[in-house]
């Protein structure tokens, strides 16, 4: 019982955005708000965020028999596409937190799918207990109150949701992110399992070591008596930086997507001079690990500050781009080859085949709307900028561009250009004039055409 009590009273790990932003008598009302208990795999409290459905499923690696439970979100083209399948955020919540702790993040993300800035995804919250920090416990130890988390996470969950929604089942459309114990359980489970997770993001994540912990209760509930030196063996064996060691070029080899973010108010990233995100992202950094550490001023312990108005918005497109190598299954490497060298920092959003007398064309639909249309060959034969766009520079003939600069004519004024076999280019600019060159980039003055 004592456990019990003392990790509620803990300042490092309680879910404390609940707590900033509402009120004693919202709380009490509010069932997104309640708490569960320490062992509780189904969570007793099923309100769910806008767009969430609450869903239980087998867990027999707790035991025949049982159950846990999950927060699933799913986008609004869900309900209307029978036939589209997406990619899946798994989001993990923070210490003496739940399920529900994921209605910060699906409030951000349902706005923007809504919006069209971001590719619709599912998103996946487990009930993972309080506790747990997202390991298979050392149940060997009387103390402990956790069980396997990891096994019921990685060998139930994830293969149950395959199973039932319409999910892309591969790891380049599998994410993970996590807030606090969440953000290094996430972390975690990515390092451990590169072939099952292309992206990890960890919010405020606890990489800590075993003296850094406030609460050593908090540590004794999952890996054994504080004072027994095998418990410190237990929790270094399942630390982040462990598998990212152990399986350092299988996570550099498959590219997976890595980001972390920290307030520079948390105690994570500074406390009596000990800057625990900051070493954990120089030991990545030594790793050769490519990722991104985003340090956000002014914010404490709790994503609401994080990605708050005045703070980061929290930046969908890393999901986008994570996703992208998934979305691009079955695309012609030709066409992923042009979209990378010509349009790095836009999403592919379609690419549609078409019958032609000459061989399959090809179109591709890229997230700003720009077009580009492919030949049989998939040399690009025509490219129309969406709205407020402009067709890349790097791609317009120099020819083109000399006589443009001639006549005081920027070349972001190019809104379409199109190849005309054995004559050339088309090139409409954005006041609606249609220019047309010959293959050396010269203009065709409108007499000899």
């Amino acid at each position: 019982m004592s456990c019990i009590i003392n990790i509620m009273r803990s300042a490092f790990f309680v879910t404390t955005f609940t707590a900033a932003t509402m009120t004693a008598t919202a709380m009490e009302t509010d069932s997104l708000s309640m708490r569960t208990g320490m062992t509780d795999w189904v969570d007793p409290i099923k309100a769910v965020p806008d767009n969430c459905v609450y869903v239980t499923y087998p867990s027999p690696h707790r035991g025949e028999g049982t159950e846990a439970s999950c927060l699933v979100y799913l986008p609004p083209a869900y309900q209307t596409d029978s036939l589209s399948r997406y990619p899946v955020i798994y989001y993990l919540h923070g210490g003496t937190g739940n399920q529900r702790e994921v209605r910060w993040l699906i409030k951000r993300v349902d706005s923007v799918i809504k919006s069209g800035s971001m590719n619709p995804a599912i998103i996946v919250s487990p009930q993972a207990l309080p506790i747990g920090w997202y390991i298979n416990a050392n149940t060997n130890d009387k103390k402990v109150l956790s069980g396997p988390i990891e096994d019921v996470l990685i060998k139930d969950l994830i293969p149950y949701i395959d199973n039932h929604f319409r999910t892309r089942a591969s790891r380049e459309s599998r994410g993970i992110e996590g807030f606090s114990m969440g953000g290094r359980g996430a972390l975690m489970l990515a390092f451990k399992h590169p072939e099952l997770f292309g992206s990890a993001s960890s919010v405020a994540g606890a990489v800590v070591d075993w003296d850094e912990e406030p609460l050593q209760r908090a540590l004794e509930c999952t890996f054994g008596d504080i004072n027994s030196p095998l418990s410190k063996v237990y929790f270094n064996a399942w630390h982040p930086m462990t598998f990212a060691c152990q399986n350092r070029d299988a996570i550099v080899d498959s590219g997976m997507k890595i980001r972390m973010f920290v307030g520079n108010a948390d105690r994570l990233y500074e406390e009596n001079g000990n800057h625990i995100t900051d070493r954990f992202h120089s030991r990545l950094d030594t790793l050769g690990i490519p990722h991104t550490y985003t340090i956000v001023p002014g914010a404490n312990h709790n994503p609401e500050e994080i990605f708050g108005t005045e703070s980061i918005p929290y930046a969908t497109d890393f999901w986008d781009m994570a996703f992208m190598q998934s979305d691009s299954i079955g695309i012609p490497a030709e066409i992923l080859s042009f979209a990378k060298e010509y349009f790095p920092n836009e999403r592919i959003v379609s690419v549609t085949s078409l019958p032609d007398p000459r061989g399959t064309h090809y179109v591709m639909r890229l997230g700003n709307g720009d077009s580009v249309k492919f030949n049989e060959h998939f040399k690009w034969i025509r490219i129309e900028a969406g709205a407020g766009q402009h067709v890349p520079a790097s791609i317009i003939h120099n020819g083109i561009q000399t006589y443009l600069a001639s006549q005081h004519l920027n070349v972001d004024r190019v809104i379409r250009i199109e190849k005309i076999p054995k004559v050339g280019y088309d090139v409409m600019l954005a006041d609606g004039n249609s220019l047309l060159f010959n293959t050396e980039g010269h203009l065709i003055p409108p007499t000899n055409r």
